[in-house]
């Protein structure tokens, strides 16, 4: 008997091909069908990942009854419109981020509330906090005491001139308007707010970003301070060498993560973010010597590792409002960021 969760995907975009084939690789759900504005290009992208159900509209996907959860890595301004339409059709919504709200967690917090009334589960697309590793690091960051400070980033270089001036959407602030700030910054910030236990900061900076030829935030350096005299300085974009790392100093040691995001190690294999890929095997510790020890864990696909969280969730009948919380959290944190770039080096106060 197929018990799996049964996911509906909605959207063709690039990252739809990497989570499909992790949902195929889960022993806890599958692609159970696939919706575009286009019939012919859902049937085309349906065909060539052995999905057998395509729809030419996402009301459609959403009517059907055997849908269990949906997989949304729509454009960022269509993400709260169809996260609360299958949310109101009871369907468990897995959100790509970035999420929708520049400057304000509002579009975010009527997302989860409409998923919270309706009695779905909310989950965003962070893959490395699914991953075996970081649950290791979770352990290992109790072990070494107080956390004081936290440094991370997430950096690449844009392909060439079109791409990094407005031919992706991530450098295209009509597409995504925090630009790399929205896309790249999740990572780093949200790996600071894992490090603190997803406490909401006091304060946050913008040291110093930088603005491409269609206005959008292409590099973004920040500072974010939390209570008792804790904090944390991050950066991000599309300006430099690829960068993956958060470093979280500890009271009696610290943990050095050098691949957060992709998961392998500093091999050079970029092609890791767009496929089917394993990782995420060890990570460092430093004694207060500064004397290092490696780490090894068991290596896993963090995507299918995601997939297995969302898939059993929704088999337990359970939500778990944990994953809200750490979604608007991060959320939060960006917006008063990205507002930080009316006032460089000024402190901006994060409202409870």
């Amino acid at each position: 008997m197929n018990n799996k969760v049964r996911i509906g995907i909605m959207s063709t975009a690039e990252i739809a091909h990497k989570v499909c084939l992790a949902i195929n690789c889960s022993e806890q759900a599958e692609v159970y069908c696939v919706a575009s504005r286009s019939l012919e290009k859902a049937r085309q992208w349906a065909d060539a990942h052995n999905i057998k159900i395509a729809y030419g509209t996402y009301d459609e996907l959403l009517d059907d009854p055997n849908v269990d959860g949906v997989y949304i890595p729509l454009p960022t301004s269509l993400k709260k419109e169809w996260a609360i339409k299958a949310a109101n059709k009871k369907k468990h919504v897995l959100v790509e981020k970035p999420l929708p709200g520049a400057d304000s967690s509002q579009c975010l917090e009527e997302m989860i509330k409409c998923c919270e009334d309706n009695g779905v589960q909310f989950l965003d697309g962070t893959m490395w906090l699914h991953s075996l590793r970081t649950q290791i690091v979770k352990q290992k960051k109790q072990e070494l005491g107080k956390i004081s400070k936290v440094i991370a980033a997430f950096t690449f270089k844009a392909p060439n001139e079109e791409w990094l001036h407005g031919g992706n959407g991530r450098t295209n602030k009509n597409q995504e308007p925090q630009g790399c700030l929205g896309d790249q910054g999740w990572y780093p910030v949200g790996a600071i707010l894992f490090a603190f236990d997803y406490e909401l900061p006091q304060f946050v900076q913008c040291l110093q970003y930088k603005l491409n030829k269609v206005d959008t935030i292409i590099e973004y350096s920040g500072f974010i301070e939390f209570s008792n005299q804790r904090y944390a300085y991050f950066d991000c974009g599309v300006t430099s060498p690829h960068r993956s790392f958060v470093d979280i100093v500890c009271e009696n040691g610290q943990i050095r993560i050098d691949d957060l995001v992709g998961g392998f190690g500093r091999t050079g294999n970029f092609n890791a973010y767009f496929e089917n890929f394993v990782g995420s095997e060890r990570f460092f510790v430093d004694d207060l010597q500064g004397k290092e020890e490696v780490i090894k864990v068991e290596g896993s696909n963090h995507t299918v590792k995601m997939i297995d969280t969302f898939a059993n969730i929704i088999k337990s009948k359970k939500n778990d409002h944990q994953w809200h919380h750490r979604s608007l959290t991060t959320h939060k944190v960006l917006t008063a960021l990205f507002k930080a770039t009316q006032k460089v080096g000024e402190k901006v106060q994060i409202l409870q």
